[in-house]
This record gives structure tokens, sequence and C-alpha cells, in this order.
């Protein structure tokens, strides 16, 4: 947790960054019993800026991933948009590539996630997080439902490019998928057309 973990004030920040990304701050309301949070809201989260047409597709999904200490994955990129947050008393290091055609192709964003924080990434937006504590869920609404076919649009950047300067902790011991480790470097990576997304 971190030290501004209780109690916030439901806010957005744009991250300037990388366009259309959305980072919020949660309430999150606890006793000697532990807490209790909303984690999404679209009421009280649309006009702090949550795009409407995350709802347009009208297919919902949300996933679920539960990762032990050091585990780092990403940095994936699918063909839908997605409110990322932690469901437990976890926490992660998240980051997040631009990989969109356009000015801001490489851009890079990180932050830590606790259950007090959620972050809105568009499409395109490659996606990925360490774990800092000993295990984390770590929770995905997404706006598509997951399908073998779609496979082909997703766009990958290796989380171990120099070029990206993401800030890993201990990435050496990470543990880490085959498939991730062999992710192309940015330079290699061919930028999601809008039309593609």
């Amino acid at each position: 947790m971190t030290d501004n973990f209780f109690e916030k004030t439901l806010a957005a920040r744009e991250i300037s960054q990388i366009p259309g990304m959305l980072e919020f701050d949660i309430p999150v309301h606890g006793d000697n019993r532990g807490w209790f949070k909303e984690n999404f809201q679209k009421e009280k989260m649309m006009p702090l800026g949550f795009p409407e047409s995350f709802f347009a597709e009208e297919k919902l999904q949300n996933n679920v991933s539960f990762s032990r200490k050091n585990v780092l994955r990403g940095l994936h990129a699918e063909p839908w948009d997605k409110y990322i947050s932690v469901a437990d008393g976890g926490s992660v290091l998240g980051a997040w590539v631009d990989l969109r055609e356009g000015e801001n192709f490489g851009h890079v964003y990180q932050t830590v996630i606790d259950a007090s924080k959620g972050i809105f990434v568009p499409r395109g937006v490659a996606n990925g997080f360490q774990v800092l504590s000993d295990t984390v869920s770590y929770s995905y609404l997404v706006n598509d439902y997951w399908a073998l076919e779609l496979k082909p649009k997703y766009a990958f950047v290796n989380y171990a490019d120099p070029t990206l300067g993401i800030k890993w902790e201990d990435v050496e011991n990470a543990e880490v998928s085959e498939a991730d480790k062999n992710h192309p470097l940015l330079k290699d990576v061919k930028a999601l057309k809008a039309d593609e997304l």
C-alpha cells in the first residue's frame, strides 16, 4: 500500500506522455476488518474523463491475473481499451508504451499501482507490470471479448529494451515468460495505424 492509500477523493489525471491514458485515484474505505472500494463506477467516472466510447462495443469482459513477487508480464498492446487495477492488497510497478502511429510512438509512462489507483489504457498502448508485493491480483476490464483469432492484431515490445528507459525492480532476477523475453525491440515494432486499432 502507498502512504496515501485510504480515503482518497475520486479524481482523474491525464497522462501527458500518452494521449488518452488516464490515472484514477480510487477511494478506499478501511477499518479493523479490512477495506472496501468501488473499483469502477461508470456514472461517477465518466464526468472525470473516462471515455464513453469504452462502452460502444457493448462487449465487456473482466479478467484477473494472479502473480507472485517479481513476476514481470508484458509489454502487450491488444486491440481493445482496458481499465486496469489491483484487486487485493498487493502492488505492482506498471509500465505503458505508446505503440500507435504518431509523434507519441515509443513514449513511456510508469507508476506504482495498488488498490487505490486505476489506469485507463487506450488500445494500441502496450501494458506491462512487475509484482512488488508477495502476490497480486491484477484486474483488467476490457471492451472486447478475448479470442485466439485476435492475436495477430496484438502488438508487442520488449520489456528490457534500453531505449524505453523503463526502471524495473531487480529486472535481472524477474520471472518472465519466454514469449515476453522474445518480443521485438522498439526499433523493430511497426507502429499501429488508427484503422488497425
